[in-house]
């Protein structure tokens, strides 16, 4: 009744269940802000999303409710309500306080190959899961993969499925240019099509990232020079920050890596790979270089190099739309409006740009005279 008399969805009195503090983040679409379940006390993360921001486009946030509301899955954020009033959707999940991954690295007193095999092997249990649901993530990130808590052995967390989708079939293609600068498949780029590989794509440019804190395709000055680098099938493992790291690390890698989709490790077979068992892993400590590359101080600077390079990227996908899936109409956001995460096709923003990683090595011959490099290393986000 009392929905009726003020005009709310019926959905909506059930906001009366929470109690809301602060804001934990802002972007394009509305707010992160943690509150508590009144009922048992319990606090959350409820994600507010303005309906005006949407521009009519409602079903991007049902279908993103559709896909998180029936995954269960020990890696994975769990959608616990939502509800909306008539001018907001109320998304809430699980709260997750331990931080992002590369930060939480960051804070390890020693980090070994054996620390990072833990890491990503619950990545790609994450992953195999939302596989095997015919679920793809398509924007697998550093900023993605979130502790739990901040105890010492928290479990890892996958969040944030606003770009997610569920395909018909293991053979349906996606056409929609989506992802994250760094972390896109050279077939998102190429607007070839994609599907369940992209993940893998994305997942092995974190994976290698965690072992030397810079990103695989840093040292490509122009979009051009990324995408041949990318469709190369050479991944440089440079023995300044790859001494001792094991083979088994760079054949995961690399099979991660593959150009052509087709090629890459399924999630199920990465979970079989001889690196994930862990055996005959290097001991060495990583993370001297691991945070000699992360370089938190060159942060700025590349926030403004990204912006530069991602307006080339922006004219390079227009080159290549002609003749491939994608139209006039999947042209990217204005300069104003440049985000590191998007999908194209609903020419919105998907979460605002996010400058807290850094993508290249802290010195190298390319590298400006301040030691931070001319161009961000595959505009990693």
């Amino acid at each position: 009744m009392w929905h009726q008399l003020s005009q709310q969805p019926e959905s909506y009195e059930r906001k009366h269940y929470y109690t809301f503090g602060r804001v934990l983040g802002a972007g394009t679409f509305g707010e992160v802000r943690e509150a508590v379940f009144n009922p048992d006390g319990r606090r959350v993360a409820v994600k507010v999303i303005k309906k005006t921001a949407l521009n009519g486009d409602e079903q991007m946030v049902l279908k993103e409710i559709d896909i998180v509301r029936h995954l269960h899955h020990p890696h994975i954020v769990q959608l616990l309500d939502w509800f909306e009033s008539k001018d907001k959707y109320y998304l809430v999940f699980q709260l997750c306080t331990g931080g992002e991954l590369f930060n939480k690295i960051s804070e390890y007193g020693r980090f070994t190959e054996e620390d990072a095999v833990k890491l990503i092997r619950c990545g790609f249990e994450s992953i195999a899961y939302l596989h095997s649901h015919n679920i793809v993530h398509r924007d697998i990130k550093p900023e993605n993969l979130i502790f739990l808590d901040e105890t010492e052995n928290a479990p890892l967390m996958l969040a944030d499925f606003g770009i997610a989708r569920i395909m018909k079939s293991d053979d349906e293609v996606l056409n929609t240019l989506c992802g994250s600068f760094g972390y896109a498949a050279p077939e998102i780029l190429l607007r070839l099509g994609h599907g369940k590989p992209v993940d893998i794509w994305s997942m092995g440019v974190v994976t290698f990232s965690s072992l030397c804190g810079y990103s695989p395709f840093w040292q490509y000055n122009d979009p051009r020079s990324l995408i041949m680098a990318m469709q190369s099938d050479n991944v440089e493992f440079d023995e300044r920050f790859w001494w001792g790291i094991s083979d088994h690390a760079k054949d995961f890698i690399r099979r991660c890596l593959c150009a052509n989709q087709h090629d890459r490790m399924t999630a199920e077979q990465a979970l079989q790979h001889p690196w994930l068992s862990g055996e005959h892993v290097s001991t060495r400590d990583l993370l001297p270089d691991v945070l000699h590359n992360f370089n938190a101080r060159a942060t700025l600077r590349r926030a403004v190099l990204k912006i530069q390079a991602v307006n080339r990227m922006r004219r390079l996908s227009q080159n290549h739309s002609n003749g491939s899936s994608g139209s006039s109409s999947n042209s990217f956001n204005s300069d104003k409006d440049l985000p590191t995460s998007y999908d194209n096709s609903k020419k919105q923003t998907v979460t605002i740009v996010d400058t807290n990683n850094s993508s290249a090595p802290a010195a190298t011959s390319n590298s400006s005279a301040d030691g931070n490099p001319s161009i961000p290393g595959g505009w990693t986000s």
